[in-house]
């Protein structure tokens, strides 16, 4: 029996089921969790959403994501939950408090900095997206994917592999997607909601952004920052920097590209790279997680201080590549 179906057999017979997102959570885990939720809807059992950080504005689209969460209720009770793409409990925020007592642990996970927490363990590093390794327990709970579940796996393939143009696509990414899209799917459909419905607050935070751009002398290192005074300035919520990273990334010769995002809680840091640049190595250091092409992390400190720590840590990473 594979890891995927141990993890069907298991949630089929739990009456509810608490799926959690990790912080600043992305496409790919928004549509996974979505999808298997939806599996369970269908079956008609209990199935909880959990998102500390809720569901930023590019992914409203998504079907179900109305239900999705941030807050639990004190006497909610679940006989499981599942961890997904959150490399340890402690990244899936305020919420992984919940999960305390609940007696089995789900981990679902393709970072390579993942810690082998959980009862059930479904990891995969190479896999292009979570949403390849959540595919077959859907198919295991349901007979077969409507139109709502294939357009949130749709998603996480989508986001998670460029728009199937990054290295880690493979024959098995591209078989699911013909599988979604048989079943309902419209990758265009998906595209233009996530990259071409932008608001116009959104437009303007990119140009801020962007006119403050720092380039290493080398050109190998591209970053900016969003502070709370550009969001007032733009009239954006700071859902709305999350393409900015991939404007720097597109540049021509840079293999890591960062975004600082200043919060009230920390300093939020999303990184991108190429080239063999290992990202997720430069945010374990600071307590984050991710995979080598994406990872992330928050810190502590000032605006300055964060920036300085993290082009140390990029060298670093860099020297050792």
């Amino acid at each position: 029996m594979t890891p995927a179906e141990r993890i069907a057999d298991a949630l089929r017979e739990r009456r509810h089921v608490l799926l959690l997102n990790h912080v600043s959570p992305d496409g790919d885990c928004l549509g996974s969790t979505l999808a298997l939720a939806r599996a369970l809807w269908t079956r008609g059992q209990q199935a909880t959403v959990g998102s500390t950080d809720g569901v930023p504005g590019t992914y409203r689209f998504l079907p179900g994501s109305d239900r999705i969460v941030s807050e639990i209720a004190d006497g909610a009770a679940f006989d499981a939950v599942v961890f997904m793409e959150c490399s340890t409990p402690e990244r899936a925020g305020a919420l992984a408090a919940r999960a305390a007592g609940v007696p089995l642990w789900v981990n679902i996970d393709h970072h390579v900095s993942n810690a082998g927490f959980g009862d059930l363990i479904l990891y995969e590093g190479t896999a292009a997206a979570v949403g390849e390794l959540v595919y077959p327990i859907v198919r295991g709970l349901v007979p077969s994917v409507d139109a709502g579940t294939a357009t949130c796996l749709m998603t996480a393939l989508l986001t998670d592999t460029g728009s199937f143009h990054y290295a880690n696509v493979t024959p098995r990414t591209l078989t699911i997607a013909a599988e979604l899209v048989a079943a309902g799917a419209s990758p265009a459909e998906v595209y233009v909601q996530v990259y071409e419905n932008q608001p116009v607050a959104a437009l303007r935070l990119l140009g801020m952004a962007l006119s403050r751009l720092s380039v290493s002398d080398d050109g190998r290192v591209a970053w900016t920052a969003v502070t709370q005074g550009m969001l007032r300035e733009a009239g954006a919520a700071m859902d709305d920097s999350e393409g900015i990273v991939g404007a720097l990334r597109a540049m021509g010769g840079v293999e890591v590209a960062i975004v600082f995002k200043e919060e009230p809680d920390g300093v939020r840091v999303s990184l991108r790279g190429r080239g063999g640049i290992r990202t997720h190595v430069i945010a374990e250091a600071f307590g984050g997680g991710g995979h080598a092409a994406a990872a992330g992390f928050t810190a502590h400190g000032t605006l300055d201080e964060v920036v300085r720590q993290t082009l140390e840590a990029v060298r670093r990473e860099m020297g050792a590549a």
